[in-house]
């Protein structure tokens, strides 16, 4: 009687073993979690008006007559440069513009009244969220030319780099152009030119390069186009695929 008391006993135990490891097989859990990320791109597209657009031909100067301040001037060739984001990325830009150093009067007095090759902008195109010809962002928004000289297949060029202060969305084009003209100065002799044809040969060129970089992450242009590619003049530009004109 007391064998089988025991092993009723222990037949209940065994069930109640069972019975908890069942329950505690019940207490799991599983978790996946799928981070999908994808990436945008910077893109840009540089845009010129220039003269009469014919690229096989080039356009011909001759002395300038009249005043571009009193807007009466006379023999000035069209270039308007504008930048246009293609990319998906809101995106900063700059325009750097070279011209031969033998034709413009640079570093360290800038006084363009002994240029002989001009080019001018709107005034209203300069501005806060406009375009800046200073080294850093805010006013005065000229004067502090953001400058540096470079050589370019063996010819020495005078570089000037405008920055536009408003970041553009995907699709947008800077409103305002960067330069507007250019113009032979009107005490230009033809002795003179002989002797810039002998350096610059028949054609002379102003080289156009805009740069673009994300605008998200830096608090303006200045920042985010210095940190991207450099301080103007510290970094080498490849020019093999600037506007020559």
């Amino acid at each position: 009687m007391k064998k089988k008391t025991l092993t009723v006993t222990i037949a209940a135990l065994l069930v109640i073993v069972a019975l908890i490891s069942g329950t505690l097989a019940y207490f799991t859990d599983t978790d996946a979690k799928n981070n999908t990320f994808t990436t945008g791109d910077v893109k840009i597209e540089l845009l010129e008006n220039f003269g009469d657009n014919d690229p096989e031909t080039p356009e011909k100067l001759l002395p300038a007559t009249g005043s571009a301040q009193q807007g009466t001037l006379q023999n000035g060739i069209t270039k308007e440069v504008t930048v246009k984001n293609t990319g998906s990325e809101d995106a900063f830009v700059r325009v750097h513009i070279a011209i031969p150093s033998i034709l413009d009067n640079g570093n360290p007095d800038f006084d363009a009244g002994k240029n002989v090759l001009h080019f001018n902008y709107q005034s209203s195109s300069i501005g806060e969220g406009k375009w800046d010809w200073s080294k850093t962002t805010g006013a005065p928004y000229q004067g502090d030319w953001n400058f540096y000289e470079d050589t370019i297949d063996g010819i020495a060029y005078n570089v000037y780099v405008v920055t536009y202060g408003t970041a553009l969305a995907s699709g947008d084009t800077t409103p305002e152009n960067a330069i507007h003209q250019v113009y032979l100065d009107s005490q230009t002799s033809q002795e003179a030119i002989a002797a810039y044809i002998d350096a610059l040969g028949e054609n002379w060129q102003i080289k156009v390069l805009a740069e673009g970089t994300q605008s998200t992450g830096f608090a303006d242009a200045y920042s985010a186009l210095n940190t991207a590619f450099g301080v103007p003049g510290a970094y080498t530009v490849d020019w093999s695929g600037a506007v020559n004109q």
